[in-house]
Formats: structure tokens, C-alpha cells, sequence
């Protein structure tokens, strides 16, 4: 060995240098080109390994190019470019297959083979080449040593790709082996005697011969046994790859026993194993709990054979779905020993091994409690929770069904909504509670005075609606909605309360009031309106005519509460004299509406209208300021100061913020408080006589004077009428009318007009029209009028052509 040492003459330098490049190039291999299992395949790693492709090649590169210069032999120095150049493109192809082969998933042994036959061969002719370019002078071909070379190169090729490969996928799924660095550095020894072993396969061997015994033992051998011993190396560490990687694979597969055994054990679902044959061969504990409760053996035993009847082909559909390939779920009901049936629903899955069905897994579920919460929210779904009865879509379904029939002849049928008078009192006074009760009993009354085929539902609070079949003519309607009035008009106990209701019932009938499911249903609704506003306790068929009048006033509704915005209320003034001067005392502010359609709206129509849809309350605010902001120019006019009255309702006397609205107005219209006047029905102060009285005395102190209108048309009036700070009385016009042809209302007037006087109040008589009624008046002391005969309601404009005291 030292013989050849001596014969050779190595460059310690180079040969170190060589060979660090050639470790640097296989480390850059097995570190650089894996993605790590927490990486994906982005763009970023693809030009990592692009980057370590060139690292590399220049790394082996440096090995290839400086190996066979640490020989110390002489070099042909014409084709040196063309060696550097053939070397770096050699070194980059075959860096370039080995990476390439490297981070792939694995693909057979044939891709494998052809890798490393590709990148043996491809290293063998660059550095072949390499000789022939760089000793060409010196070399010799021995081919038994050429023929040795060869087949260690591709071992050498061959071991190197199986064990960056190993390594490599290793790193992908984050397993390090012990053998990782000692594989690397063995890779770069074999890669790096590959170029030195082509160079000595191609030199004399009169060259070993110089030193005699040389040549004779065959101590050049040597370098090549070294290879050798290097490649058996290689090949036995990918071997603890392996071992890293089956390790992981064993540790994972019991995971997933473990993983499946909990899934099967502690499933808090039944879980049943079957064989190709539907048979069950396996089942956890929960299903065993199941087989008990249902009193049948499970266990070895055809699953369809537990069943009978209906449930036992729909388990046999479910089991041949599965058992031919395809997952399933199915419901199923089973009788259980208590004789109680329970549902449960069967979820399959197909059990393949190697691509044949073997048997199947069934999840076992018992969703008894589900399916009855499922009949409950149904039942719910078109069912009153109070009465049990159908609720309203029910009805709407059921109405649809009646009213659409397709290409069929249509049957006639009746329709009655049912509205129960003075429960909102019941309620009221006794609680919801009790008002629940009621309900529940009027529903059976109702049940029980129509027919067996009739369809009962409830709309909601205390309304309830009633389909006739084939009831059409006029006198059956008649005689099933006045069964339901008269069983009403009876009295009937709840608990220790009795109660007294009545019922409103509209009628309509299909197809004469209508063809849609949606217009009977309003038009009895309509109906049943009219019912109450006429008296209640009766019955009403739907009258086309009378709709259209409420239509008419529902639209006039709406479109008073936009006549403020679009300036169509004006005020008309009406004096009121003294007919011993002749003389206006005040003016009476009156509203007007003019519209744009109807012309000017009478009070009594849109008036009753604004109380009921709360309009009153702005509407008598605008009429307030209106009336003071005329007086105020009327005063600046040089009119004087004119005593203005304004009519305030009931419903805007209730208010509890009606003293503050008034003084607001009043200070900002800068108005005096004592020249206004508030005139307010009997029927409002009689109302809530605490909270009215509260608020008169607010406004007496204000300075602001009160008048009672329409005196002696109300109830109860006497018993109230000293407790009410009021400063005036007005006598209705119903009385002055007849004052002078009627004893009676002339004794009733006369009878106000001292009880007045006895009390300290004014008096003012309305409604005066001929001069018989003045001279009575004046004969009764009666000297304050209003009406017709002195002059009619005048527009601002006209005002001040009275003299006023």
C-alpha cells in the first residue's frame, strides 16, 4: 500500500477538497431537496430544490474536476475548457435525476432501476471522458480494471440513489435515523472514488511494475476493494431507513386499532358486524344492551330474520344496498319485551377487502324519543297548543284544498268566522289564565253545535273559523251560525266564575262571495265586522255593498293621516252672540277637510275615524295652534282680542301629557290662556272622572276656561256635574231644536239653564236657527247662542265683520 502511495504521489489538498465536495453535494441532496412533512409543495419549494440542483451539481462538480488532479500525473492541459465545461454539464444532469427521483413519491422498482442506470452511466462517460480529455497520453485501457470500475460505479450509483431516496422520503414524514450523517459522508467517499478509480483503470501498469513487487501481488487492487467495502456499506444503511419508516407505519397502524376499537367499544350507538351473508358477527356493548331490551339473539343469527312483515323487507333492501357496495340508512321499528315499540335507524357501511364486499358495519341508533319530538313539532306545526284544535295553517291548507280543485267541478261550501264579544273583558279582569280556560271551553261549545264534517280551527285569541262542506244554501248557513249565537247567549261556569259572552259570526260562501281561498276568508272576517259594529250577538252574511262602503272609509283612514302633510284641514270661526246686544262674545274654532277626490268631508264622517286611529291627537294640536296664530294676527289686524274655543276629544283628554302639549302651544304662539276656551263632550268627562278632573283643574289655573258641549245627551251628567271645574255649559242643538213645537225639551232646557245658574256656570245655547227659538230663550234668560241664525261658520278672511263686546 505504501508502494502505491509512493508510486502515485497524492495531493492531500485536492484529494480533501474533492471529497468535501462531493459530502457537501450529498448533504445538499438529502437536506435541500426534501419538503419537510409541515411544508407543502408551494412555489417556494419548488425553487428551493431548483437552487439546490445547482448547489449540488457545483459541489460534485469541484469533486470531479479536482480528483483526478490530486494524482500528480501530467495533464493535457489543448482540452482543458472542454473537460471543465463537460464536467459541470455531466455533474448537472445527473444531480438533476437524482433529486428528481429523490423527492417523488415512490413509483416501483422499475423507475428506480432506470434512475440509476441512467445517472451510473451518466457519471461513467463524463469522467471517462474527463480521462481520455486530460490523460490521453498516459492512458492504457486494462480491461479487466475498466470492466471492475464499471460495475462498482453502478453499485456504487445504485446504493447512493437508494439511500438519498430512503433518507430523503424519511425527512418528508419527520423521521431521523441514527445513520443519516454516517450514510451521507459514506455517499460522498463512494462518489468521490469514482473519478480517481476511472483514472486508475486506464494507467500502465508498467507504472506499478517500477517498484517490483507491486504488480506481482496485485496491491493495485487495493483502491478498488476499498470501493467495494464502501458499497456494501451503502447497501446495508438504508436498511435502518426501513426499519425508521416501518416503526412509524406499525406505530400508526396501532393508532388506528385503537381508534377503531374505540369507535366500536365505546360508541354510544349499537354497532353491528355482518359477514357477505347479512350474518351478525360481531356487535359492542351497546348493542348487546339493545338485544336484551328487545328480548331477540342477535349474535350469529341473519339480521332480516329478527324481522317480519313490512320491517322485515325494508331491512332486507338496506342489506343487500350495502352489501352490494353502496352505504345506507334506513328507519326500522322493533317491539321490545315491555311491549313498547321502538324505532331506530340502521346507518351501513360496506366492509371491502381488496376490492370485494366482505360484510358490513351497521350504526344502530335509537331515535324513538326523536321521531315522537318530530310528531309533537308537526302536530304543533298545524295544531292550536291551547284548544288542540287546527290552527291557522292548518286552515289556510285546508281552505286551499276546498277552493282549489283543479280541472274537477268545484263544491260549494260555507265559511264562518267566529269573534266571541267581551272576552278582552274576561281577560282583562280575571287574568290570561283564566282567559285560557274560556277559550277551551267556548272551542268544545263551538264544536258541538256544528256538524261532524265540519273543519273547527282557531285564527288565534278569540276568533275561530269554520268550513261547511256542501252546505251552500242560504237557510243551512243560517241554521249552523245561529246554533253557535244561541248556544252563546247561555251563561257558562268555569271553575266558580260564570261567564256571560256572546258571538259574532260573518258568513261567506264559495263560489258566490268569492273563488280564492284568500277572499272568503276576509270577506266573512268583513262580515263578522259588520256583525259587531251592528249589535253583536248575531250573525251576518258577507253584502258586497256594505264592503265597499268600508272599503271606502278604510281608505278615507289612511288618507287622513297624510291630509296634515298635504295642507287639506282648514278652520272654519262661528260666532256666538249675545241676543240681548246683537253682539259675537267668541268663536268657535271647526275643522274642515277638502279633498281632492270627495270634496269637503263632513266632520261627523272623518272625525269618529281620526279618534279611532289615534289621528285626533295631532290633528287637535294643529287645530290649536292654527286657531291661535289667526287670533294673534286677527289681533294685529286691529281686531281685538278674540276668545277662541277649541273641541278637544276623549281620546286626546286622556293623554297624560295633554296640560304640557297645550301650554307649549300656547307659549309659543304666545296666545293669552284666558282667552281660550276648551269645549269637551259629557261623555269624556264622565270617562275617568279622577284623571279629568286632575287635568281641568291644571288648565283652571292656567287661566284656561272649560265649557261642557253637547249637554244632557250624556249619562250620569247630574252626579258628576258639581265635582267638575268647569266654567260653562252648552246646551245641545237635539233640544233647541224642538224648544218651541216639544214640552219636553223645552222643560229640559229650562231645567239646564237653572241648575246653570244655581251653580254659577254660563250657559250657551246651540244649534239656534229661527227667532221663535231667541224670544223663548230670552224669556228663559238664556242670552249666550250659537247657530245658523246669526251667522253660519266663516272663514278667516270674513271674521271681524261682527262686532265683538
Amino acid at each position: 500500500m505504501n508502494d502505491i502511495l509512493a508510486i502515485l504521489s497524492l495531493n492531500w489538498v485536492y484529494l480533501t477538497i474533492s471529497l468535501l465536495g462531493s459530502i457537501a453535494a450529498c448533504a445538499l441532496i438529502v437536506y435541500g431537496a426534501a419538503w419537510k412533512q409541515s411544508e407543502l409543495r408551494t412555489v417556494r419549494v419548488r425553487k428551493r430544490q431548483q437552487m439546490v440542483i445547482l448547489l449540488g451539481a457545483a459541489a460534485f462538480s469541484i469533486d470531479h474536476i479536482v480528483a483526478p488532479l490530486s494524482l500528480e500525473l501530467v495533464v493535457n492541459r489543448d482540452y482543458y475548457v472542454i473537460h471543465l465545461i463537460f464536467t459541470v454539464l455531466g455533474c448537472l444532469a445527473a444531480t438533476s435525476l437524482a433529486i428528481r427521483y429523490a423527492v417523488k413519491p415512490a413509483s416501483g422498482s422499475a423507475r428506480f432501476f432506470w434512475t440509476g442506470l441512467i445517472v451510473s452511466f451518466t457519471i461513467l462517460l463524463f469522467d471517462y471522458a474527463n480521462v481520455m480529455l486530460l490523460f490521453r497520453h498516459l492512458a492504457v485501457w486494462n480491461p479487466d480494471l475498466v470492466a471492475m470500475n464499471v460495475i462498482l460505479t453502478f453499485c456504487i450509483g445504485f446504493a447512493v440513489m437508494r439511500l438519498v431516496t430512503l433518507s430523503s422520503r424519511n425527512r418528508e414524514h419527520g423521521l431521523n435515523s441514527r445513520w443519516n450523517v454516517p450514510g451521507i459522508i459514506l455517499c460522498g467517499f463512494a462518489l468521490f472514488g469514482v473519478p480517481i478509480l476511472c483514472v486508475l483503470s486506464v494507467l500502465p501498469l508498467d507504472v506499478y511494475d517500477r517498484a517490483g513487487e507491486i504488480g506481482e501481488n496485485r496491491a493495485f487492487l487495493v483502491p478498488y476493494l476499498f470501493m467495494l467495502a464502501i458499497v456494501c456499506l451503502l447497501m446495508a444503511f438504508p436498511d435502518d431507513f426501513v426499519r425508521v419508516r416501518e416503526k412509524l407505519q406499525s406505530r400508526k397502524l396501532r393508532e388506528r386499532e385503537q381508534h377503531y376499537i374505540s369507535l366500536y367499544e365505546h360508541n354510544p350507538d349499537g354497532v353491528l358486524e355482518f359477514d357477505a351473508r347479512g350474518v351478525v358477527t360481531g356487535m359492542n356493548a351497546r348493542a348487546e344492551a339493545i338485544s336484551k331490551k328487545l328480548g331477540k339473539k342477535m349474535l350469529d343469527t341473519r339480521f332480516i330474520d329478527l324481522f317480519a312483515g313490512e320491517q322485515r323487507r325494508i331491512v332486507a333492501d338496506h342489506l343487500k344496498l350495502v352489501l352490494g357496495g353502496r352505504p345506507g340508512t334506513s328507519e326500522i321499528d322493533m317491539q321490545g319485551v315491555d311491549g313498547h315499540v321502538q324505532s331506530y335507524a340502521l346507518t351501513s357501511l360496506p366492509i371491502v377487502v381488496d376490492r370485494h364486499v366482505v360484510g358490513a358495519y351497521s350504526i344502530v341508533k335509537n331515535i324513538t324519543k326523536r321521531k315522537r319530538d318530530q310528531e309533537t313539532i308537526r302536530h304543533l306545526a298545524y295544531h292550536d297548543e291551547l284548544t288542540g284544535l287546527s290552527n291557522r295553517r292548518s286552515f289556510e291548507v285546508t281552505l286551499e284544498r276546498y277552493t282549489n280543485y283543479g280541472d274537477q267541478r268545484p263544491e260549494p261550501f260555507t265559511l264562518l268566522f267566529i269573534d266571541l264579544d267581551r272576552f278582552k273583558r274576561v281577560n282583562d279582569f280575571f287574568g290570561h289564565a283564566f282567559g285560557d280556560l274560556v277559550i277551551k271551553h267556548a272551542s268544545k261549545l263551538i264544536k258541538g253545535c256544528i256538524p261532524s264534517d265540519a273543519f273547527l280551527a282557531r285564527m288565534g285569541g278569540d276568533e275561530f273559523t269554520v268550513i261547511l262542506p256542501s252546505v251552500y244554501r242560504r237557510s243551512e248557513a243560517e241554521k249552523w251560525a245561529g246554533q253557535i249565537v244561541e248556544r252563546f247567549n247561555d251563561p257558562f261556569e268555569i271553575g266558580k266564575h260564570t261567564v256571560k259572552l256572546s258571538a259574532s259570526v260573518g258568513i261567506s260562501r264559495y263560489p258566490d262571495d268569492g273563488l280564492s281561498s284568500e277572499l272568503l276568508t276576509k270577506y266573512a272576517d268583513s262580515a263578522m265586522y259588520d256583525a259587531k259594529q251592528n249589535g253583536s250577538a248575531q250573525y251576518r252574511f258577507y253584502d258586497a255593498a256594505s264592503d265597499r262602503t268600508s272599503l271606502e272609509e278604510m281608505r278615507l283612514e289612511q288618507e287622513l293621516e297624510l291630509a296634515l302633510e298635504k295642507d287639506q284641514l282648514r278652520l272654519m270661526y262661528q260666532p256666538k252672540f249675545d241676543i240681548r246686544s246683537g253682539q259675537a262674545i267668541g268663536y268657535e274654532a271647526l275643522i274642515r277637510w277638502d279633498h281632492p277626490v270627495h270634496g269637503e268631508i263632513s266632520p261627523l264622517r272623518f272625525i269618529p275615524m281620526a279618534e279611532k286611529s289615534g289621528m285626533i291627537v295631532p290633528i287637535e294640536q294643529w287645530v290649536l295652534r292654527t286657531a291661535c296664530l289667526q287670533a294673534k294676527s286677527w289681533e294685529r289686524e286691529g281686531l281685538g282680542k278674540l276668545p277662541i274655543a277649541i273641541n278637544v276629544s276623549q281620546v286626546h283628554l286622556m293623554k297624560p301629557d295633554i296640560y304640557e302639549s297645550i301650554l307649549r302651544t300656547l307659549e309659543e304662539t304666545e296666545f293669552d290662556p284666558r282667552l281660550l276656551e276648551l269645549e269637551i263632550t259629557e261623555s269624556a268627562m264622565m270617562h275617568n272622572e279622577e284623571h279629568v278632573i286632575e287635568i281641568l283643574d291644571q288648565l283652571k289655573a292656567a287661566g284656561i276656561s272649560v265649557s261642557m258641549d253637547d249637554f244632557g245627551t250624556g249619562y250620569s251628567s247630574l252626579s258628576y256635574l258639581h265635582s267638575l271645574p268647569i266654567s260653562c255649559l252648552k246646551i245641545d242643538r237635539s233640544f233647541i231644536r224642538k224648544i218651541t213645537t216639544d214640552p219636553d225639551s223645552k222643560a229640559i232646557a229650562e231645567m239646564i239653564i237653572s241648575m246653570a245658574k244655581q251653580l254659577g256656570l254660563k250657559i250657551i245655547a246651540e244649534g239656534v236657527e229661527t227667532s221663535e227659538q231667541v224670544a223663548l230663550l230670552q224669556e228663559l234668560q238664556c242670552y249666550n247662542v250659537q247657530g245658523f241664525y246669526y251667522s253660519r261658520p266663516l272663514p278667516p278672511e270674513q271674521v271681524g265683520r261682527t262686532n265683538v263686546s
